[in-house]
């Protein structure tokens, strides 16, 4: 994995350039705007992060995919970290030593690295973050109300291209947490632990509006302790 490592080096450049001090004193909304074209998006752009994962779930590559067989149907499957750098940057007020080192923590474990069908929009990796602001832990209790053949607010990028059929390869909901590797977030009885609470309590129903928004800062936080 070494796009993050890339993309570190040319922010610390930035950083530490007479431009940014310029920018900084002259016009700051201007920063995020050369971060994020510094920054590629390994998920797209990281081969080294898909040899490793087809390592890990022991899958077909080519190039910057990954590939499954579900009733000869060959689904397409890409990265999602996650969360994205641009939440990391919020949590810590923009202050640059403190972001740019949670971003290495995020980007460095390949754990924190998932895979979704890539198909056309809603796919579960684009469809989590407007639905979840991107909390693991609230897709997972999702998906499992979805096993259990519940009405969900996750449910049109279930339904949508390729993802219906792919989910059709797990028998139920702890089939898929062990076949995706996702113990670490749920108890020996596969409920889904709360990241944000982080006391060992589950997740019982949707989090959303208020609430979920009003957690976003001390999931993030606990998130980055899990490293």
């Amino acid at each position: 994995m070494k796009i993050y490592k890339e993309n570190i080096v040319r922010c610390n450049e930035f950083y530490n350039s007479d431009f940014y001090k310029f920018l900084n004193e002259n016009d700051s909304d201007f920063l995020e705007i050369i971060f994020t074209e510094l920054c590629l998006d390994a998920d797209e752009c990281d081969e080294e992060l898909y040899i490793k994962l087809g390592e890990k779930y022991n899958l077909e590559r080519k190039g910057k995919k990954l590939f499954d067989y579900v009733d000869n149907e060959k689904i397409i499957l890409s990265a999602d970290v996650i969360c994205g750098r641009k939440q990391l940057v919020k949590i810590n007020d923009d202050v640059y030593s403190k972001w740019i080192k949670d971003y290495e923590t995020i980007r460095s474990k390949l754990d924190f690295h998932f895979i979704w069908p890539r198909h056309n929009l809603p796919t579960i990796n684009t469809y989590r973050y407007a639905i979840y602001k991107d909390r693991i832990d609230c897709l997972l209790y999702d998906l499992k109300m979805y096993f259990n053949c519940k009405k969900t607010p996750m449910e049109k990028a279930y339904n949508n291209g390729t993802t219906k059929i792919w989910l059709k390869k797990f028998k139920d909901f702890p089939d898929f947490i062990n076949k995706m590797k996702f113990n670490n977030y749920v108890d020996e009885n596969y409920n889904v632990l709360d990241i944000e609470k982080n006391d060992g309590s589950i997740i019982f129903e949707y989090i959303q509006g208020k609430e979920l928004n009003d957690s976003l800062v001390g999931y993030l936080r606990n998130v980055l302790a899990l490293s």
